[in-house]
């Protein structure tokens, strides 16, 4: 026995199976970009160093060659800082500060104090 389904129906399965009937997909959320820092207060010798740690997060699919940051110390006197975040203190006692900048988000910072004793 061959059971034919009416027009209608064969027609309301296909609209109902249509492509543009589906849900759309949730927007993707707009990428916000940190910038944490390790350690944030440290208290230090003269002459000593200190590694410091950035992380930072990337855009969907985006890779870096190196991570982009940049280093400085604040205070003209207060130390210097390598390009991989090593700190070395001045010979003179004080407080200073260090600050890590995005590169790729140069509006993003994080800072340090460094207390030399």
């Amino acid at each position: 026995m061959n059971r034919m389904l009416p027009a209608t129906a064969i027609l309301f399965t296909l609209a109902c199976n249509a492509p543009g009937d589906a849900v759309p997909a949730k927007p993707a959320e707009p990428f916000k970009p940190f910038l944490s820092l390790r350690p944030v207060a440290v208290s230090l010798a003269k002459g000593a160093t200190q590694a410091f740690q950035a992380e930072i997060n990337y855009p969907e699919g985006v890779r870096y060659m190196r991570q982009p940051v940049g280093w400085r110390v604040v205070e003209p006197e207060g130390g210097s800082i390598t390009g991989a975040g090593l700190y070395t203190a001045p010979a003179a006692t004080g407080t200073f500060h260090v600050e890590v900048r995005r590169e790729d988000f140069p509006e993003i910072t994080a800072l340090a104090t460094v207390t030399v004793k």
